[in-house]
Order: structure tokens, then C-alpha cells, then sequence
């Protein structure tokens, strides 16, 4: 078998092509002179060429020598820069996290977490997929996402939990509707207007919505049902009713609707985190320590 070059053969050159001195290499590499002439012999053996150029005051590269240098130049500086991105993969600075978000979390803080956390590792890829609060449990628990924000806060077996944010009620109504004369109203105040609300996909946060306003003495009167927000903001445009959001929604104002605050039913929407503790990716350790260090994670409505 063809013997070949270790690193120690590569640093020895080097160290000694820079230095063009056999005594100072020695003592930049911590060693002693005849190790590292036995060092450079047994190189110019394996190549089966002459290295240097050897005077009683000086050691000088050959054309072989500096080609060899320049190739060990880089073949150090790759490994360097392997060895630190195995460390920053190990220690969660490099890799993959994949995160699932509904809507309420890509409305709400969701975009903000991502731009600081990116800021903070930027050697991580995130992977971001929209999916149902229920179907994010199913997807962490089988390892296909390593994180997920969702409506609620279920308690699921191998799953930690941690509520993010509580948020009011807010009308969504068109422009000159006569509720936009008030600054905030009563839930019962919306007992007559016909609902715009989200399809089956949406089920938790409707059921959600639909207890309360029966708490508050009325059914809800759906007259239109969409899959996504823009299509339920859309028919509430188009004068098919009127619509409850999270108060997330202010955060995307649209042209012809207006937002009124609902002050009778708390902060009863909860976003939160999920994550499965079994989790082996060290970026999602990261992830965490990076989310509850932030001002929405740690401020007055976590519970």
C-alpha cells in the first residue's frame, strides 16, 4: 500500500517553509531538531522528491516543496475548518431545525423568533412548515418536525410544553360598520352579526370561539367559511360578516377593515411551544435557549 502523508508530515513542512529554519520550526512546533530532519526525510521519501534545498545557514523550498506547502496550506485550513464545524454542529451552532407554525404564530411573534434566532446562528438552517395545531403533535412525537407552535396547551406524553403568549379577542369588521364608532365592545354586542370563521382546519380555535360567545349568551350565526385567514379577511371585505381573531391580527392591518377591541373575554387564545424532550438535535437545545431569553417568552403573560 502507497504510503502517504500524515498531518504532522504537512505541519512539519509548513511550519518549516515559513520559518526556513529547521532549529526555529523545532521550537515553534514544541519538538526537537533531528525529529523534525527525520520528519522531512521520511516526507521527501513518500512523494519520492526532493523538498528543500539545505545550506549550512538556510533551508529552502524546491518547486516540489512549495507546491507541497501550498496544498498543505489548505488541507490544514479545511480541516480546521472541519473540525469547528463538527463542534458547531455538536454544540448546536450548525445544522437543521425544522419547525411547524399555524397561523396565529406566523401572524403573531413566530417571524420575530426566527429573524433573532438566525441572527444569533446564522450557520442554521430553519425549516419552517405550516401545519394544524393537532397535526404538529403528531409530527413531533413521531420526529419529523423538532419544534412546533400551536393553539393551546395539550398535554401530550413525551412532549414539553411551554405557553408563549395569551391573547385578547379582536372584531374583525368592514370599514363603517357601526361598531367602528367604538372604541371596544362587548362580546354579546356581536350576538346579531353573521360569522365569517375558519373550515374544519380551524376546528380547535372555532370551538374555542364558539364556547365563549355561548357563555356570553349567543351561538354564533355562520355564514361563510374559508380555509385560510386572507380568504376569511376577504369575505369579511365582501360584506359577508363579520369575523374574531387573536389580537395577533393586528399586526397584519388590511385596507377596508377595521379592528375592535372584544374587553370582556380575557386573553383566552394561548400559543405555545412544543417540543419533544427525547429530541437528539442539538439545535433545538439552541432553539430553546434562544426563544426563553427573549422578551415574549419571559414577559407578564406567560402563565
Amino acid at each position: 500500500m502507497q504510503l502517504r502523508p500524515t498531518i504532522r508530515h504537512l505541519m512539519v513542512l509548513k511550519t518549516v517553509v515559513e520559518e526556513r529554519s529547521v532549529t526555529k520550526s523545532a521550537s515553534r512546533l514544541n519538538s526537537s531538531q533531528p525529529s523534525l530532519s527525520r520528519t522531512i526525510k521520511e516526507l521527501e521519501e513518500i512523494v519520492d522528491r526532493q523538498l528543500f534545498d539545505r545550506t549550512t545557514r538556510s533551508i529552502i523550498p524546491t518547486s516540489a516543496g512549495r507546491e507541497l506547502y501550498a496544498r498543505s496550506v489548505q488541507i490544514l485550513n479545511d480541516l480546521d475548518a472541519a473540525v469547528a464545524a463538527v463542534r458547531d454542529a455538536a454544540d448546536g451552532r450548525s445544522g437543521e431545525l425544522k419547525i411547524g407554525y399555524m397561523d396565529f404564530a406566523i401572524v403573531g411573534q413566530l417571524p420575530g423568533i426566527l429573524r433573532r434566532f438566525s441572527e444569533h446562528h446564522p450557520r442554521v438552517r430553519v425549516d419552517a412548515q405550516w401545519h394544524m395545531s393537532q397535526d404538529q403533535v403528531d409530527l413531533l412525537t413521531k420526529g419529523r418536525i423538532d419544534v412546533g407552535f400551536v393553539s393551546g396547551s395539550p398535554n401530550v406524553a413525551d412532549l414539553e410544553k411551554r405557553e408563549i403568549s395569551r391573547e385578547r379577542l379582536i372584531a374583525v369588521v368592514p370599514e363603517g360598520h357601526p361598531l367602528t364608532d367604538k372604541p371596544s365592545i362587548q362580546l354579546a354586542d356581536l350576538a346579531r352579526e353573521n360569522f365569517v370563521i375558519g373550515e374544519e382546519s380551524w376546528y380547535h380555535y372555532t370551538e374555542l370561539l364558539t364556547e365563549i360567545c355561548v357563555q356570553h349568551g349567543f351561538v354564533p350565526r355562520v355564514s361563510q367559511t374559508s380555509r385560510t385567514r386572507d380568504g376569511i379577511l376577504g369575505f369579511v371585505l365582501a360584506g359577508a360578516g363579520i369575523t374574531v381573531y387573536p389580537e395577533c391580527i393586528l399586526n397584519v392591518p388590511r385596507k377596508g377593515l377595521q379592528f375592535v377591541p372584544i374587553n370582556d373575554t380575557g386573553r383566552p387564545v394561548i400559543i405555545s411551544v412544543l417540543w419533544n424532550k427525547n429530541s437528539h438535535n442539538p439545535v433545538l437545545s439552541s432553539f430553546l435557549k434562544d426563544l426563553f431569553a427573549t422578551p415574549e417568552a419571559t414577559g407578564p403573560d406567560i402563565a
